[in-house]
C-alpha cells in the first residue's frame, strides 16, 4: 500500500511562511539615519584625521566639578550634550551601541511610525536622553575632569522606551530597572573595571527615557490607537 506524496507546505501546520521584508527596509527611518550618521562620522574620521580631531574636540563631553578650568570647545559648551553620541572609543564601543540602537530603536520607531512626525519624535527622544545622561554625569561628577563619549546615554533611554511600547509601565520596569541596577553596581566597583564607564550617564539617559517616552508617544505617534 503506497502513501500519496504530500506537498511540503500542505496542511495548516506546514504552511509556507509569508515572505519577510529585508531588515533595513523594515527599519524605521530615524533609526537608520542615526545609525548611518554614527558609522559615517567614525569612518570619515579614520580617513581624515583632521576631521576626527575636530569632531572629538567639538563633541566630547567633559564632566567636571563647578569652577574647573576646561578647554574651549569649537562649538561651545552646549554642543557636547548632544554630539557626544558620535564619539566612540574603539570598534567594540561603537558596535555595542549600534546593536542596542537597532534592537531597541526598531520597537520604539515602529510604535511612533515611519513618517515625518514619528521620525521627529524618535530623534527628539534619542537626543534628549543623551542630554539627560550627560546632565546627570555633570551634576554628580566628583574629582578630576573626565571625558565621556558614545551613544550609550541615548540608547539607555531607548531601553526604557522599548519596555514601554511592549508593556506599558510594567514592561518599562522590566527593562529599565535591571539596567539601572547594573550601572549602580558598575559605579560601586568602578575602580575594578578595566576601562572607565560613564554609569551615571547611562542612568541619566534611562531616567530620561522613563519620563519622556509616554509624552513623546502621546504627541508624535502617528497611530495612537
Amino acid at each position: 500500500m503506497s502513501v500519496p506524496e504530500r506537498d511540503e507546505f500542505d496542511g495548516p501546520w506546514s504552511r509556507r511562511p509569508p515572505p519577510r521584508p529585508p531588515v533595513f527596509n523594515a527599519m524605521p527611518p530615524a533609526v537608520l539615519l542615526i545609525a548611518l550618521s554614527i558609522v559615517s562620522v567614525s569612518l570619515l574620521g579614520q580617513v581624515w584625521p583632521d576631521f576626527q580631531r575636530w569632531v572629538f574636540n567639538a563633541g566630547v563631553f567633559i564632566a567636571a566639578e563647578p569652577g574647573a578650568a576646561l578647554p574651549r570647545q569649537p562649538l561651545g559648551p552646549v554642543a557636547p550634550f548632544f554630539l557626544h553620541v558620535y564619539i566612540h572609543f574603539g570598534l567594540f564601543h561603537i558596535a555595542m551601541n549600534l546593536a542596542i540602537l537597532v534592537a531597541t530603536g526598531r520597537a520604539v520607531g515602529e510604535r511612533l511610525g515611519y513618517g515625518l512626525r514619528g521620525s521627529a519624535g524618535f530623534l527628539l527622544l534619542f537626543f534628549t536622553c543623551a542630554v539627560t545622561g550627560a546632565a546627570l554625569e555633570a551634576i554628580f561628577h566628583q574629582g578630576t575632569p573626565t571625558t565621556m563619549g558614545g551613544a550609550s546615554t541615548a540608547v539607555s533611554g531607548l531601553i526604557a522606551a522599548a519596555g514601554w511600547v511592549r508593556g506599558g509601565w510594567r514592561g518599562m520596569a522590566r527593562l529599565a530597572l535591571p539596567w539601572i541596577a547594573i550601572n549602580i553596581v558598575i559605579g560601586l566597583v568602578g575602580d575594578l573595571m578595566p576601562i572607565p564607564i560613564a554609569w551615571l550617564g547611562h542612568i541619566g539617559g534611562t531616567l530620561g527615557g522613563i519620563v519622556l517616552t509616554p509624552l513623546v508617544i502621546a504627541v508624535f505617534a502617528e497611530d495612537r490607537a
